[in-house]
């Protein structure tokens, strides 16, 4: 989209904070290689995997995880390519719950490039411990509505629209690793089972999913669209309730966590001058013997001490456009999610009067009510792919 803004993270973190979202899958990102950003003022640190710097990017994964969470972790994700991601989470003892954030190929993609993408899911898939807690979360662009009888335990009653080919890869994946689709288990609104719209059509579409093993449906609350979420994508936001139970990343007993020194004090060159001196002064007491893990933890300390005494403690200072105008920020998300419900109470009233003039056979004010609500019919063409 072309009115998006440059720096879309800072905009995408605050709204995952105002639905309190733990952790984001994302697809087409069109970042390069791997990395992360972390976004302090909104608590979130992003993780992606992409295609080379040198290749076309159309396509991407990644998460957005809290901060207080990537603490957590036991590693930090690992891409498998530029369509998965996978992360591993601790949810109880002597078990892990691995998450694969995935972005399918689209339709109008060679059949070989599908197959690839779910050879590599199926391989993926079929690595994960069986007792595992697994969730695969991502943008499929696929449309799974089928027989729900054909495939029990795959997909719920509750799906939307027709079934197509991608679909049909996605539920023979399913089924062949005893997945269900929550997106279709939840007897919820049409507008809160749908993710993505057509731009022709203008129909709506569900075709990003949350799934998990068949077993763990009990550990799912709720999956559905948020239709106020606004992250500057054609997507709606899915979200996901689940009970898991994070542990934490426990520190050896008797081990305590060096505080940070601040090396912003070494600019100026008396206090660099001073602390050579403390350093060279405090290192010729230094006792070395043959125990190479108690030599380096006494030359460590020693080192920290000195630096201690002279640099001081780190000091966090977030000089940061969006954290400075926060409140502004704040205040202009609020102005606009008032606006869009008042909008969405004037579409409501808009149909109940339209409604009404078809009930009365009225339908010189049926139709102005519609132009009005609608605009008048455009008369282009549209060419066809």
């Amino acid at each position: 989209m072309a009115d998006r803004p440059e720096r879309r993270t800072a905009l995408v973190t605050r709204e995952l904070a105002r639905y309190n979202t733990d952790i984001a899958a994302l697809s087409e990102t069109r970042l390069a290689n791997e990395g992360q950003l972390s976004e302090s003022g909104s608590g979130y640190t992003f993780f992606w995997s992409g295609c080379s710097s040198d290749e076309r990017r159309e396509s991407g994964v990644g998460f957005a995880i809290k901060n207080q969470l990537v603490r957590k972790l036991a590693s930090s994700p690992k891409g498998i390519n530029d369509r998965l991601m996978t992360m591993q989470l601790l949810p109880q003892k002597g078990k892990q719950a691995t998450l694969i954030s995935a972005y399918a190929p689209t339709m109008t993609n060679p059949e070989d490039v599908k197959d690839k993408f779910y050879e590599e899911l199926d391989t993926l898939l079929s690595s994960v411990h069986r007792t595992d807690k697994l969730i695969l979360i991502g943008d499929f662009n696929a449309r799974v509505r089928c027989d729900a009888a054909a495939w029990e335990g795959v997909i719920g009653k509750n799906g939307v629209g027709k079934c197509n080919s991608n679909g049909l890869l996605l539920l023979k994946t399913c089924a062949a690793h005893d997945l269900l689709i929550s997106n279709m288990v939840f007897r919820l609104p049409t507008r809160n089972r749908t993710s993505w719209m057509h731009p022709r059509s203008k129909h709506w579409h569900l075709i990003d999913y949350v799934v998990i093993r068949r077993r763990d449906r009990q550990d799912v609350r709720v999956t559905k669209a948020m239709c106020s979420a606004d992250c500057w994508t054609d997507h709606r936001l899915i979200v996901s309730k689940m009970k898991l139970r994070i542990m934490l990343k426990r520190r050896p007993q008797g081990c305590k966590a060096l505080k940070r020194i601040n090396v912003l004090k070494l600019k100026n060159s008396c206090i660099t001058e001073n602390l050579a001196e403390d350093l060279e002064n405090e290192l010729a007491d230094l006792r070395i013997e043959d125990d190479a893990e108690k030599d380096w933890e006494r030359f460590r300390n020693t080192v920290h001490t000195a630096a201690s005494k002279v640099l001081g403690p780190s000091i966090c200072r977030w000089q940061d456009w969006f954290d400075e105008n926060d409140a502004e920020i704040q205040a202009l998300l609020a102005e606009k999610h008032r606006l869009r419900k008042m909008r969405d109470l004037w579409l409501s009233a808009k149909a109940d009067e339209i409604q009404a003039y078809a009930d009365r056979n009225d339908y010189k004010q049926f139709y102005e009510a519609l132009n009005t609500l609608y605009g008048p019919q455009s008369s282009g063409s549209f060419p066809l792919l």
